[in-house]
């Protein structure tokens, strides 16, 4: 029964004393008396009362903690988009796909200089988040910016499945993929948004090596699903019903949820709008319906917050 409300306590915030107390255990125990279904009844309630907390907790984190917590999402999904184009290519011809100098137009599965730069740079903003490197955080979303906007604008302007823009990597055999064209130009602003508006704390060494793990996770799924990253649109769906329910109490999950819905909103239109793919209109208005939620709605509870 103690490892039962051992785990109840994790319930309450990190920094609660309740989350590292033996006291608060000791004490549930022996209002427990022995009882297997009191000892339930004691944990529930230590559940109730720390989602309480974390709840006060929540509604007093500013909305620079919701910026750091949207830079350090699409920075991982950033470096794993980055991954993901190199070792496509180095997958479908190996080593000698590396071109330093120019990049090939009608062949996607070449690792150049941009693919080499863009994977640096992805890199360099989630250690600058993880260490708690302002500048170096901030300087490398920038240059990321600048790699996927010079890519979208210069490269990709043709047809987004020709070949000539490097995220063609993921729409050259499957055109419903995403990334594709410039859909992730407006994923880099906002990531360049929040890591500017962010305010990074340094963290233990350990969640360097945990945000790789993800990252390269992230490529796993991205090579085994159809679309590539498309199935990125079930976490994001989650997050706008969470900040629907939550918002108002958790502001960090409304700028968590308002972020990730101007990024991929080029991509959500692009898709309601492809003149090769045929939508039922129930999925059209659905698709819609959720987009302008995701965007409206977490926008309505922050500027509430700020006018409260």
């Amino acid at each position: 029964m103690r490892g039962l409300l051992a785990v109840a306590c994790r319930a309450f915030p990190r920094d609660h004393r309740a989350r590292r107390s033996d006291e608060v255990v000791d004490t549930a125990l022996l209002a427990s008396d022995g009882s297997a279904w009191r000892a339930v009844r004691e944990a529930l309630s230590l559940v109730v009362a720390g989602a309480r907390q974390r709840a006060r907790a929540e509604s007093k984190r500013s909305l620079r903690d919701g910026a750091a917590l949207l830079a350090g999402i699409l920075a991982l999904v950033n470096l794993a988009v980055a991954l993901a184009g190199i070792t496509a290519g180095l997958h479908r011809h190996g080593p000698h796909v590396l071109n330093l100098l120019a990049y090939a137009p009608y062949g996607p599965y070449v690792v150049d200089w941009w693919w080499i730069a863009f994977t640096a740079v992805a890199a360099a903003i989630v250690v600058g988040l993880v260490f708690g490197r302002r500048r170096l955080a901030i300087g490398a979303a920038f240059a990321n910016l600048v790699l996927v906007g010079y890519d979208a604008l210069f490269l990709a302007n043709g047809s987004p499945y020709d070949g000539r823009g490097h995220f063609d990597v993921f729409t050259y055999t499957q055109t419903s993929s995403f990334p594709a064209g410039r859909q992730w130009l407006a994923a880099s602003i906002v990531l360049a948004l929040a890591t500017a508006a962010a305010s990074p704390r340094r963290l233990s060494l350990t969640r360097l090596p945990l945000a790789l793990l993800a990252a390269v996770a992230l490529v796993v799924v991205a090579r085994e699903t159809w679309g590539a990253f498309f199935f990125l649109r079930w976490p994001l769906a989650a997050l706008v019903l969470l900040a629907v329910a939550f918002g108002a109490v958790a502001p960090r999950l409304a700028v968590l949820a308002l972020g990730a819905s101007i990024a991929a909103a080029p991509s959500v239109v692009g898709y309601l709008t492809a003149p090769n793919l045929q939508h039922d209109p129930v999925v059209t208005v659905v698709v819609a319906v959720g987009l302008a939620l995701g965007i409206l709605l977490p926008l309505a509870q922050l500027t509430r917050r700020r006018l409260a």
